[in-house]
Formats: structure tokens, C-alpha cells, sequence
């Protein structure tokens, strides 16, 4: 399903099924964020098919790709957490706004579908994302910490099992309620309607062609996740 970020003429696609992972064109979601001024990195790209979660952020007016998310989940012995691997957003939503929707539309996705990880990390160079949303998130531990030198010792912990190198949210505490209702406030997205095709202008297909081509709307079958929960 797609969401309209609110006030805007974004559409966010979450992708979880693996099917739908492999037919998104990456080559033309990388050279749309290329001519738009965003600055990638090509070994970026070499991660693409380990992600197990990516959201499509798409200019309904142009039809180009205004940005991407892509994670990959992985475990601690006992429970699930999440790792950014790239987050990236043309210049003109460089504010942070639309790379914070992304991280909190999937991460409200994945609550839903999955439930709660454990945590959610990003490696150091890639950390202002996860450091924008800890901020408007309630009983969220950061490690390191986003101001101050406040260091919370068992975000400090789990940190250190995750691997010292990345920045971690720990999200132990929150309880699921709590998350998404501070996700929900921080994007409001509300679900496409789409158009019959009796009312449907031609000016309105030329971008749903092109995300159906990316793999946006092939519909996610239930699968095991594991939390035990299916979605």
C-alpha cells in the first residue's frame, strides 16, 4: 500500500517481501536521486540484496524518486533489531523531514506487521537520521548520546553487543503503543486513495507505471518474521 506524506506530493512505498525487494529498478531509482543532486556513494548499492525492509519515497508530480531507505534486519540471541544501511534524499529535502518520515514510516510498518524490534542502529557516517527521530521519541535510549555527555549505560550495553562502531536507539523501554503513536505525529501519512479508472487522467499513470515497475505495488504476502508474528 501506498502513503502520502502529509502536506506534500510524496508517496511512500514500504517494501518487506522479498519478491517485491528484488524487482525494484535500482538504476533508475539511483539515477533519479543522481540528476537531482544527491550525492551516492556506489558501494552503497553493493548491500542492496541482503535488505530485508526498503521505503520508496516518490514525487507523485514528476514520478521521479525524491528518496530511499533500505534496512536489513538482523538478531541478538533472543530478539530482532534493525540496521540502516542507507538513507538518502535529494537536495531539496535536505531539512531532514523527508529522511525522517522514511525511518519512521517503516519503522511504524514494522512495528505493525512484525512488532517492536529491539533496537534500531546506523553506522556512524550515516547516523543524523536515527540521532532527528530519537529526539521526538519517548523513553528512547541513544548511545552516543545526541546532546550532552549523559551516557545511558545500557544503551551503552547494547551498543557495545551490536558493534561499537554504530549508533544505536535503544528501544527497549518504549512500549509499542507509545512508538507509534510518536511515529504516527512525526509524518502523518494517510493511505493513497487510488482512482477508478473511469476518473483516472493520463497524467496521473506515468508515475504509478513506473513505481509498479520498482516493485511498489506487488502486495506483501504473510510470512514468519522473528518475533513470531506474521504480516
Amino acid at each position: 500500500m501506498h502513503h502520502l506524506l502529509a502536506g506534500s506530493q510524496i508517496r511512500l512505498t514500504y517494501l518487506q517481501d522479498r519478491r517485491a525487494l528484488r524487482q525494484i529498478d535500482w538504476p533508475i531509482v539511483l539515477d533519479d536521486l543522481t540528476d537531482a543532486g544527491t550525492l551516492v556513494n556506489h558501494w552503497q548499492w553493493c548491500v542492496r540484496d541482503d535488505l530485508t525492509h526498503v521505503v520508496l519515497a516518490t514525487d507523485r508530480a514528476t514520478g521521479l524518486h525524491a528518496g530511499v531507505l533500505g534496512l536489513t534486519e538482523r538478531a541478538t540471541p533472543l530478539e530482532p533489531w534493525l540496521q540502516i544501511e542507507f538513507s538518502l534524499v535529494r537536495p531539496q529535502d535536505s531539512a531532514g523531514t523527508l529522511a525522517r518520515a522514511m525511518l519512521a514510516h517503516v519503522l511504524a510498518r514494522i512495528v505493525c506487521l512484525d512488532g517492536k524490534p529491539v533496537a534500531i542502529a546506523a553506522p556512524r557516517s550515516n547516523q543524523s537520521a536515527l540521532r532527528d527521530l530519537s529526539l521526538n521519541i519517548r523513553s528512547a535510549a541513544l548511545h552516543p548520546p545526541a546532546e550532552g555527555n549523559v551516557i545511558g549505560l545500557r544503551a551503552a550495553r547494547l551498543a557495545r553487543q551490536l558493534g561499537d562502531d554504530r549508533t544505536v536507539l535503544d528501544l527497549r523501554a518504549v512500549s509499542e503503543i507509545s512508538l507509534l503513536r510518536d511515529l504516527r505525529s512525526l509524518h502523518g501519512v494517510r493511505a493513497e486513495r487510488l482512482k477508478s479508472p473511469r476518473n483516472q487522467h493520463p497524467a496521473d499513470e506515468e508515475p504509478t507505471a513506473k513505481l509498479a515497475r520498482s516493485g511498489g505495488a506487488t502486495r506483501r504476502p504473510k510470512k514468519a518474521t522473528h518475533t513470531g508474528r506474521t504480516g
